[in-house]
């Protein structure tokens, strides 16, 4: 296993890995404002069956997202790229932001992904950085559950966040 700098011909085949996530959980978000309080709560629910999700971004968004990261990794496996991980960093604020972080689905449970999470991690300590922000949505349980299992905690949420309108979780993790 090799992590390293992504070149641009390695897009072709990040944009070839398997992005969908495969779910029979997801978060649900409830609002309620009473009296002047306002309480948001999420709640993990059953689905009636497995759900295949796409990933939020896709083609030319996919490929535009990689365009100015600041990081942009690859993990390969006998010279076979299985995943990667992108970041842009908001020195002004302190924060790394993780935008994608992606196993190619056949590679998954196996510690690639929290490899390239420490990678990332690395790399924002490298640069002075206080905090990393991922991203996900309140559909991806899978990510979710990486995420909390890995330290991180929630941060906040962005509602309407993607093209597709669903709600961003955002999971936190000081660097410090």
């Amino acid at each position: 296993m090799r992590v390293r700098k992504a070149r641009p011909e390695d897009w072709e085949a990040c944009a070839a890995l398997d992005h969908t996530v495969i779910t029979d959980h997801a978060w649900r978000m409830e609002i309620r404002d009473h009296e002047g309080k306002m309480a948001v709560a999420f709640e993990t629910v059953r689905l009636p069956r497995p759900v295949c999700l796409p990933y939020p971004r896709q083609d030319e968004d996919l490929v535009e997202g990689w365009d100015g990261c600041d990081l942009f990794l690859v993990l390969e496996i006998s010279r076979h790229i299985c995943g990667y991980v992108t970041a842009r960093s908001l020195p002004g604020h302190g924060v790394a932001w993780i935008q994608d972080l992606v196993v190619d689905g056949r590679w998954r449970r196996e510690g690639l992904g929290s490899h390239l999470l420490q990678e990332a991690t690395e790399w924002a300590r490298r640069n002075g950085l206080a905090r990393l922000v991922a991203e996900t949505s309140t559909k991806n349980y899978p990510a979710i559950c990486f995420l909390r299992s890995n330290g991180w905690s929630l941060c906040g949420y962005v509602d309407q966040y993607w093209r597709t309108r669903d709600i961003a979780l955002l999971f936190g993790r000081s660097l410090r």
